[in-house]
């Protein structure tokens, strides 16, 4: 049952961040971007739209992985935990949603911004045990570790499903932390053209 919550993890961090960096980078370099700000409609609803996509993108990959965790290995929510993976799962796409908007500022090309993305997320899944929790690392990197979004996204979702010996208000801060970062950084960055 530890699978199904790093799954839906890995889901949101997939959608929200490698996507919708890669995407937005994509089209800033192909213009579409730059045509759309000299149209009528404000850059926030735009904007808007995009991450209420992404959201929805986040939603189907949920509810997929949910049905199939449930299907093959039984694994549900505990009774209360649906309203924690709910808010885990909107703070999740909040938090990867800026740093894949921030991410797509920093990219120089289209091309250069799935690597970019890929780079930077990969091997710190691996090390937040995503992938497998038997993964051990040494007791400094796991503490570094723990100060980025990945962990923190996978434990709160795994408090869903059982409860954690982690303390998940300490993730809450954590992802609260990135997405005022990812947020601060796309504001600073974030170009139409």
């Amino acid at each position: 049952m530890i699978f199904v919550p790093s799954i839906l993890a890995f889901g949101v961090i997939v959608a929200a961040y490698v996507n919708l960096g890669a995407k937005l980078a994509t089209l800033r370099h192909d213009g579409v971007l730059k045509r759309i700000r000299t149209t009528p409609l404000p850059a926030g609803a735009y904007l808007s739209g995009v991450f209420g996509s992404t959201a929805a993108t986040t939603l189907a990959i949920t509810a997929c992985t949910a049905v199939i965790g449930w299907l093959a290995f039984g694994a549900v929510p505990r009774a209360g935990g649906v309203a924690e993976i709910a808010g885990g799962l909107m703070l999740g796409v909040v938090c990867f949603g800026s740093l894949g908007l921030a991410l797509s500022s920093v990219a120089r090309s289209a091309e250069s911004a799935s690597p970019i993305a890929n780079a930077s997320y990969l091997p710190v899944a691996i090390m937040s045990g995503i992938f497998d929790p038997t993964f051990s690392v040494p007791r400094w990197l796991s503490a570094a570790v723990g100060l980025l979004p990945v962990r923190a996204l996978a434990q709160i979702l795994q408090q869903g499903y059982t409860p954690v010996e982690h303390a998940p208000v300490s993730d809450l801060f954590v992802l609260l932390a990135w997405a005022a970062g990812g947020c601060a950084l796309a504001a600073w960055r974030f170009r139409w053209h």
